[in-house]
């Protein structure tokens, strides 16, 4: 472990610390709730605790883990039952808004290539041979394309608001199946159609659809995690 603390190699080592961390909180490899200890998973990943420090922070950024004062790191914990209702309802309340501002907007605002750069963030990856890394990319992609519509909203403001509580849902997310994952894309599919063509009420009536329909694939997810997660475990793997 006697790499340089600063500069391109350090950044390098903080990035590849940040994705297997980021890969191993995703697959449930490191558990909602568990305690992260710096000095541990320095020496796991067999380098220095500034990069671990430089990845975990990201990590609070995207809402993955939390640091207590005094305790340091852990894994977020998922959302409780009344958390999880009080997301989806500000959800429905945000981005139908978000959407109808995005197909609402100015075409001579709309950077070239706007309709094929939506409609290829509006796509999400099938299942593949390894299950857990295609989840893995799933939580990605969704995630970009909620943010996206709501930067499209032309309001920074709602794309924080909406950027935030999408945060609470990347647990969850790793919890969804391959049948959810097709569903999903069909949906933002009909999302980035509507804001293309212009359509404010249509995209706020495939937004509000998708996000109804999001709520209980999201539900089935939420009784998945709770038979398979274990908290308090560093590392529990699933059977």
């Amino acid at each position: 472990m006697g790499e340089a603390l600063v500069g391109p190699g350090w950044q390098t080592l903080a990035d590849k610390a940040y994705t297997e961390l980021k890969s191993r909180i995703l697959r449930n490899l490191l558990t909602p709730g568990a305690k992260l200890s710096i000095d541990g998973l320095a020496k796991r990943l067999e380098v220095s605790q500034t990069p671990i420090r430089e990845a975990l922070a990201r990590l609070e950024a995207e809402g993955l883990v939390e640091r207590r004062p005094l305790s340091g790191y852990k894994v977020t914990p998922l959302l409780t039952e009344e958390e999880f209702e009080d997301l989806f309802e500000m959800r429905e309340l945000l981005e139908p808004l978000a959407a109808k501002r995005a197909a609402g907007s100015d075409p001579s605002r709309r950077e070239e290539g706007f309709a094929d750069s939506l409609l290829a963030m509006a796509r999400t990856p099938g299942p593949g041979d390894d299950g857990a890394l295609s989840r893995l990319d799933f939580t990605e992609a969704d995630r970009r394309f909620h943010s996206h519509v709501g930067r499209l909203s032309g309001s920074p403001m709602l794309a924080r608001a909406i950027d935030r509580l999408d945060a609470h849902l990347h647990l969850h997310r790793s919890y969804i199946g391959p049948k959810a994952i097709a569903e999903t894309e069909r949906e933002h599919l009909a999302i980035a159609a509507a804001i293309i063509e212009r359509k404010p009420l249509t995209a706020v009536e495939a937004m509000s659809l998708h996000l109804e329909n999001s709520r209980s694939r999201h539900a089935a997810a939420f009784l998945r995690s709770e038979a398979v997660v274990s908290p308090g475990n560093e590392v529990t793997r699933r059977p």
